[in-house]
């Protein structure tokens, strides 16, 4: 009957997805992995992690992560009217139980080596790491994690398949990678840093506070200096700051991201974008950021709520 009928097709798709899988055919086993509008999943691990008092299987982490990544990509389609044509790839991120496996997915996909996280941004972005310890061994790592990322790798592949990061947009990507972390979590705790040196947190992660008080105490300009600075040169104060700029953006000129990430990406000087987009100076655009924030961000942060 029909419902036979539909139910071997369904079956045969399932093995087509099965059949275009490179992963499970390089690895010669199943492997974990979703499939949503945005992004292609893999959560390869083995054990229930840690969520405070209680554990987690993959299974259901997998979904957490669905979530989160689809939230951004929410975000981001109403940020930036984006239609069907705007973005060429889904995103692929990986995380896979052992180190082995995640440098064998990196060189035989990648054609390149990698022995912590690895990302490409661009063309046909990836994100894969494995279960570190101490750096993404517990679910709210992971989630936070492949959240912020998320939220680069798709900027990345929007209207152009290219990175702002290091050609005169650090400014705007850090703000953004940023930016739907904190929407989803209500704090910020990844960085896209080289120096390892650097890897710290600003203000444990909650800013608007932060942020508030040290723009009170220093007047000097901060947007100025941080036009040329490639996203994983800046410090992570300086990337709170272009969280908080972004922030201003999305909250006064929503309807201005999409012509912004576009200039950007054809490398037009920040100088000239913000002056056409926003009809302001560089210096003009920090003074009203400035004033913005010590207007609308609490003296105090409110009680936290419970993450989603």
């Amino acid at each position: 009957g029909p419902d036979c009928a539909a139910m071997d097709a369904r079956r045969v798709a399932i093995a087509a997805w099965m059949e275009e899988n490179r992963i499970e055919k390089h690895f010669e086993r199943a492997v974990p992995r979703c499939e949503t509008e945005h992004f292609h999943l893999v959560i390869d691990l083995h054990e229930p992690l840690k969520e405070g008092r209680k554990k987690v299987d993959p299974h259901a982490l997998m979904h957490m992560v669905a979530d989160d990544t689809t939230h951004v990509g929410d975000r981001i389609e109403q940020h930036y009217d984006v239609v069907e044509d705007d973005l060429f790839a889904k995103m692929r991120m990986w995380i896979w139980e052992e180190s082995a496996d995640h440098s064998s997915a990196v060189e035989a996909f990648m054609k390149t080596s990698a022995r912590g996280d690895f990302k490409l941004l661009g063309k046909d972005p990836v994100f894969s790491v494995w279960r570190e310890p101490g750096l993404f061994a517990n679910v709210s790592q992971i989630r936070t994690v492949f959240t912020h990322n998320a939220g680069h790798m798709l900027i990345s592949n929007l209207f152009r398949e290219r990175d702002v990061g290091p050609i005169g947009g650090g400014w705007f990507d850090a703000g953004a990678g940023h930016w739907y972390e904190y929407d989803r979590f209500d704090s910020s705790v990844n960085y896209c840093i080289e120096e390892a040196t650097e890897l710290s947190s600003y203000a444990n992660g909650v800013w608007r506070a932060a942020m508030r008080k040290m723009l009170e105490k220093d007047a000097a300009p901060r947007i100025p200096a941080l036009l040329d600075v490639p996203t994983t040169a800046m410090s992570v104060e300086d990337q709170a700051v272009c969280w908080s700029f972004y922030d201003w953006l999305v909250a006064n000129h929503r309807e201005k991201l999409r012509p912004i990430l576009r200039d950007l990406k054809q490398k037009k000087p920040t100088r000239d974008v913000m002056k056409e987009h926003l009809g302001l100076g560089v210096l003009q655009a920090d003074e009203t950021w400035r004033a913005w924030v010590v207007e609308t961000y609490p003296k105090k942060e409110p009680t936290r709520r419970r993450r989603r």
